[in-house]
């Protein structure tokens, strides 16, 4: 399958970028009752509702956050104002939602701000293949959204099924018993108070391993930590490994679609070594003659080894989940990678499905988790940031670094923000999608390259800002 299809949107998803007016990379989201409320929920519904076309079925899914069931009520009314069905499942993690759209509607919404603070809300939607929207399908829904919406004479129903969150630990432990073996280990779970808190600890009990549950209750203020699972924000977590013996420890954010690994020594290991680790053994299973990764642009060059030892092509995409899942279905790629840890295996990112996944694979390899990860090349990265005074155009700022670094690089790609590669790292600066700033990310071979870089990322932001 070739990826020409994918690679000449690159442009296109660019000016899409700057045409949206409400969706971000994917979904959208906002601090309740200021940038996203009732209204907003009601409008999607409604939006949602009319580019379906009415008698068609949407399946909500949503996180614990108190402000979630409030805009659940005013999602469906506005799904079922223009004759379309509602059909709510819980709190389940967005890729249950994402199965169950497959198994039994026509598009889904995910109403989650996902690791951001509690007081925070939002929404993703989903397509009847149970991925998310795509660049074309959010400019599409917007022009609904900002247009004429007027109530269908008809209305549609409201339905409920319960039994989404038991199909998707059913679906895990088949999927995981038919990867690899179960050996005895014990594993803590810090569920963050998400959708998750209670799908992995039991699935995980169910494939056979001792479970030692932290934070696995639902709560929508996130009391005890940041819903992000960063190092900083899992120190209970680590403590609590190294105390009870585990094996290695577990941690989901608010919508469990994030998930983050602590190892038998409560040291914390980075998302993309974590996601590389699962990339390589999924493939190395993968009967596909052509085996193909998708990974963003702020990844490790960690995958470019892995992809050597396997054979494989790495695609760079975007960030974001909708460009991953694109580049799986234009290009045939069996996995995608963010930085931070997640993992697409199907449509949407996994969340429970990878506690399972490394579990079994410190099963078959026999060793610890240390150990595993001591097996795959080290690199040094540096996650920086710069914010940004209101207003300031940031495309024409990383326009003007462009011509603002050094020349001495192997190549340069403007596909989303700015990367510039050299044989022994890189640096990306690419605007938040989410706050006034730019990130920046370096990575080294040793950790005194990786500042280096870092330093003339920023130097040349400083620059091109004056």
């Amino acid at each position: 399958m070739s990826c020409e299809n994918f690679t000449a949107k690159f442009d296109e998803y660019k000016k899409i970028r700057k045409q949206k007016k409400l969706f971000g990379t994917f979904g959208f989201r906002g601090v309740v009752n200021e940038g996203m409320g009732a209204e907003k929920a009601k409008r999607t519904g409604a939006a949602l509702a009319d580019y379906l076309g009415a008698g068609k079925t949407i399946a909500i899914g949503k996180d614990p956050r108190i402000s979630s069931p409030m805009l659940e009520e005013a999602l469906i009314e506005g799904i079922m104002e223009q004759g379309c069905n509602a059909l709510t499942l819980g709190i389940i993690t967005p890729n249950a939602l994402s199965l169950e759209v497959g198994r039994q509607a026509d598009a889904g919404v995910m109403i989650t701000a996902s690791h951001n603070p509690p007081e925070y809300n939002g929404m993703k939607c989903l397509s009847k293949s149970g991925m998310g929207f795509s660049p074309e399908e959010d400019i599409a829904l917007e022009k609904i959204y900002f247009g004429d919406l007027k109530p269908k004479s008809k209305k549609g129903k409201r339905l409920n099924d319960a039994g989404a969150s038991d199909r998707y630990r059913a679906h895990i432990i088949q999927y995981v018993k038919k990867m690899f073996p179960v050996a005895p280990m014990k594993i803590v779970v810090d569920g963050g108070g998400g959708s998750a808190s209670t799908v992995t600890p039991e699935t995980l009990l169910a494939l056979g391993f001792e479970v030692i549950r932290f934070n696995c209750k639902y709560d929508g203020m996130f009391r005890e930590r940041n819903p992000e699972p960063t190092d900083a924000n899992l120190k209970k977590l680590k403590s609590l490994v190294v105390k009870e013996g585990a094996d290695m420890g577990v941690a989901h954010d608010g919508d469990g679609d994030r998930t983050a690994f602590v190892d038998e020594n409560g040291k914390f290991v980075q998302g993309d070594v974590t996601a590389a680790i699962l990339a390589d053994h999924l493939l190395r299973q993968c009967k596909d003659k052509d085996k193909k990764i998708a990974v963003t642009i702020a990844f490790s060059n960690l995958i470019t080894d892995v992809a050597k030892n396997l054979g494989a092509e790495v695609i760079f995409t975007p960030v974001g989940e909708p460009y991953l899942a694109q580049a799986k279905l234009l290009c045939g790629a069996q996995v995608g990678l963010e930085e931070h840890g997640s993992v697409l295996i199907g449509w949407s990112r996994e969340g429970p499905m990878l506690a399972g996944v490394m579990a079994g694979i410190l099963s078959k390899e026999k060793m610890t988790f240390s150990e595993l990860v001591a097996t795959y090349p080290k690199y040094h990265q540096i996650k920086d940031a710069k914010t940004l005074p209101a207003g300031t155009n940031t495309d024409a700022i990383l326009e003007r670094l462009k011509r603002e670094i050094p020349k001495d690089y192997d190549r340069i790609s403007d596909m989303d923000g700015v990367r510039v590669d050299y044989a022994d790292g890189w640096f990306l600066v690419r605007a938040s999608g989410t706050e006034p700033k730019v990130r920046v990310f370096s990575e080294g071979k040793t950790e005194a390259r990786a500042r280096e870089l870092n330093r003339i990322a920023m130097e040349g932001l400083e620059r091109a800002m004056v």
